[in-house]
């Protein structure tokens, strides 16, 4: 009898927390589509642009993104691009070097970074940018030709400092790679809704950009002095503070679409997901541990539910419940996202992929929390 009043507690909670987690998505879902589609236009006066790209070990993509920086619809007058090895030991400066030298590239620099990591190293490349508005990506990335103009085009119809944009994880071919991409999908679908109705959760800093005046005035607020990584949640975070709801906004157009890869195996995979995991415990807006909380309560209450169902029958159906009743919720969501990019036709992938989250959010929860992990040749 005492076990089943455990269960029955148990199974309460897990109600709260499945309406907690619908009524998030819900609002994610509504302002996904109240996200203003702005056009993309060419412009009369060209803001000047410092594109910032910290680099480590790139070689094997780094010339991808070059080329697709140097094809930019916008005038090479109007933008620099400043990238910051960041202590790489394969070719990747020599890549960079060959190609600024081959293409005569004067709005291309590269510098050698003074501390480690990501984010000293674009901290770095900031105090050189002479751009009104600063771009970041990964050197791993791909940018479409009006990347810039759709930036530009945003900051002029908007009163945002800092501006979200999606990216795609592409090229996908093994069912790794597709399950990684329909989860990616979710998480744009949540960092554009999110941003919508002025409480911002997410950011990724393969593509955003922000007023440099606006980071610059920010930069003594920001709690993440003592982290490597979190360049992009945290100033996020702390321009929302700052300046308010309207501050940060996300561009829901394809001209801002950036494509990087996903990760080849589980173990880099799960290095990854803990990386981001790990900078949770030093956030302190409300806007951003509250959601936290409640997909993770939630996915951690399903992820009990399939343990205790090997011994418990009633246990194992009521996860079917729960799980179909998460597919409900995130659908609408994960539709609109995938038709915005596209991948409509893996929505299929949806279903298995709710069996394997739970298991993959409690795991890269917990062990992003209290583990280090390896990344790029580092302990993080």
């Amino acid at each position: 009898m005492e076990n089943i009043h455990y269960f029955i507690w148990f199974f309460r909670l897990t109600e709260v927390l499945a309406g907690m987690y619908l009524i998030l998505i819900g609002v994610y879902t509504i302002g996904w589509y109240q996200t203003k589609r702005q056009p993309v236009e060419r412009l009369t006066d060209w803001p000047f642009f410092s594109v910032l790209i910290a680099v480590r070990n790139e070689a094997a993509a780094i010339e991808e993104l070059l080329n697709s920086l140097l094809h930019q619809n916008y005038p090479a007058a109007n933008f620099e691009v400043i990238l910051v090895d960041d202590h790489s030991d394969d070719d990747t400066i020599f890549l960079v070097q060959q190609f600024i030298k081959q293409n005569k590239t004067q709005h291309f620099k590269l510098i050698n970074a003074n501390s480690s990591g990501k984010k000293a190293a674009l901290r770095q490349a900031l105090a050189l940018s002479e751009g009104k508005y600063i771009a970041v990506t990964d050197g791993d990335c791909v940018l479409k030709p009006d990347w810039l103009l759709a930036f530009a085009n945003y900051f002029k119809e908007t009163e945002a400092k800092l501006l979200l944009a999606p990216v795609l994880l592409q090229p996908v071919n093994t069912l790794l790679e597709k399950l990684q991409l329909v989860e990616f999908l979710s998480l744009m679908g949540s960092t554009g809704g999110a941003a919508s109705v002025g409480f911002p959760v997410m950011g990724n800093g393969a593509n955003m950009a922000y007023e440099r005046l606006a980071a610059l005035e920010v930069e003594k607020y920001r709690t993440d002095g003592s982290l490597t990584s979190g360049d992009d949640v945290f100033l996020m975070e702390t321009i929302r503070s700052f300046y308010g709801a309207k501050a940060v906004k996300f561009i829901r157009h394809q001209a801002a679409v950036v494509s990087t890869r996903p990760q080849p195996d589980l173990k880099s995979f799960f290095a990854q997901r803990m990386r981001w995991v790990s900078k949770n415990r030093n956030y302190r807006s409300i806007f951003i541990i509250l959601p936290a909380l409640v997909v993770l309560g939630f996915n951690l209450s399903l992820f009990l539910m399939l343990f205790f169902g090997i011994f418990y029958p009633l246990t194992a159906l009521f996860f079917i419940l729960f799980l179909g009743l998460k597919i409900l919720i995130d659908l609408p969501l994960l539709t609109a996202s995938a038709t915005f990019f596209y991948q409509r036709k893996l929505l299929f992938l949806v279903f298995p992929l709710a069996f394997v989250y739970p298991i993959y959010v409690v795991i890269s929860g917990v062990g992003g929390l209290f583990f280090k992990v390896n990344w790029k040749g580092r302990r993080i």
